[in-house]
C-alpha cells in the first residue's frame, strides 16, 4: 500500500490528486487511489475510528472528492470498469464507516458539559453540516407556498443516524420540533442519550422506524438524510400519505457519487415528482446535494 502509507507528505505521495496535474494523470492518479482504498477496506477487519489508517484514507477520500474536477475527468472515472464493478460495494464499506464515526462523536459529545450550541460546535465538521442545512433552509422558505400553514409543524428527518447534527441544526436555526426517523437500533439508542443529554429531548425527538413505513399525513416539509438507502420507496411512501409535501432529499453529483448514491431524476418525474430547486456542493466544504421536490397535482402541472 505505497500510496496509501505516503498521504501524510504530500509532495511524495504518488496517488495524490493535484489540481495542475494533467487530466488524464488526475484521472489515472484517482482511479489507483480507489483501487488501493477499495482492497485495503476489503482486508481491514476493524474499520472503527480506532483503527488510524482507516481514519486517515476515509478522510483523505474525503478531501478528494471536495475537490474540483472536470466534467470529463468525473466521467472518464465514473465509467472506469473496475470504478463500476466495485463502486457500491465501497460504498457500503464507507456509509459503515460513517456510521461508526457517528457512533463514536455521538459517545464523545455526551461526556462533554456546556450549551447545546456550544457542545455540537465543537464537532469538526460543524461548519459542512451548519452551511448545507442552512441552504436547505433557505431553500425550504423560498418554496413553501402561502397555503402551506407549515410553520407550526414538527419536520421530519428521515434517518438521522447516530448523531443526528442535522436535525439539531434544523431545530436550532427553525425553533421547530424535529421528529427523526430512525431504523438502526443502535443508532436511535445513541441519538436518543445525546439528544437527552443537551437538554433537546423534547425538541428534536426519535422514533424507531423505517421512513418506508412511515404516515406522513400530519406533516409537510420533510429531509431525507444521504445515507438513506430506499430514498425510492421513502419517496413513495411520502407521495402516498402526504397531502401536500415539500420533500429536501439529499443526493449526490460529479465526483460524490463515488461515496453517495444519486437520485434518478427521470424516476422521480415518472412517481409525480417535480423539482423545485437544488443546492450544490461547495468545494473544500459540503460533499451533499439537495434536490427540493414538491408532487406535481393537476393545479401546480403549468398551462
Amino acid at each position: 500500500m505505497g500510496g496509501i502509507e505516503k498521504m501524510e507528505d504530500s509532495s511524495t505521495g504518488s496517488l495524490l490528486v493535484t489540481s495542475n496535474a494533467p487530466s488524464m494523470q488526475r484521472v489515472n492518479n484517482f482511479i489507483a487511489f480507489f483501487r488501493e482504498v477499495n482492497e485495503l477496506l476489503e482486508k481491514e477487519t476493524d474499520i472503527s475510528p480506532a483503527n488510524q489508517l482507516v481514519a486517515e484514507v476515509f478522510n483523505h477520500l474525503l478531501l478528494q472528492l471536495r475537490s474540483h474536477f472536470l466534467p470529463q475527468e468525473v466521467q472518464a472515472i465514473l465509467n472506469n470498469e473496475y470504478i463500476q464493478i466495485n463502486q457500491q460495494k465501497l460504498r457500503d464499506k464507507l456509509s459503515e464507516i460513517e456510521f461508526l464515526v457517528e457512533l463514536r462523536d455521538s459517545h464523545e459529545i455526551c461526556k462533554l458539559e456546556g450549551s447545546a450550541l456550544d457542545i455540537v460546535k465543537s464537532l469538526t465538521n460543524w461548519n459542512s453540516y451548519f452551511s448545507l442545512v442552512s441552504q436547505e433552509l433557505q431553500m425550504i422558505r423560498q418554496h413553501m407556498r402561502q397555503n402551506r400553514n407549515t410553520e407550526k409543524l414538527p419536520i421530519i428527518f428521515v434517518g438521522s443516524g447516530p448523531m443526528p447534527i442535522s436535525s439539531i441544526i434544523l431545530h436550532l436555526l427553525s425553533d421547530a420540533k424535529v421528529i427523526c426517523l430512525e431504523m438502526n437500533a443502535v443508532a436511535y439508542d445513541a441519538s436518543c442519550y445525546l439528544l437527552e443529554h443537551l437538554g433537546l429531548g423534547d425538541k428534536v425527538t426519535v422514533v424507531l422506524k423505517d421512513g418506508s413505513e412511515f404516515d406522513y399525513s400530519s406533516y409537510s416539509q420533510i429531509f431525507v438524510a444521504s445515507l438513506v438507502r430506499n430514498k425510492q420507496a421513502v419517496l413513495e411512501t411520502i407521495s402516498r400519505t402526504s397531502a401536500d409535501p415539500l420533500v429536501a432529499v439529499r443526493t449526490a453529483e460529479g465526483m460524490r457519487r463515488i461515496m453517495y448514491e444519486a437520485i434518478d431524476e427521470s424516476q422521480l418525474n415518472n412517481q409525480g415528482w417535480r423539482i423545485l430547486g437544488r443546492t450544490c456542493p461547495e468545494e473544500k466544504l459540503v460533499v451533499n446535494s439537495t434536490l427540493f421536490l414538491e408532487r406535481v397535482t393537476n393545479s401546480s402541472v403549468p398551462n
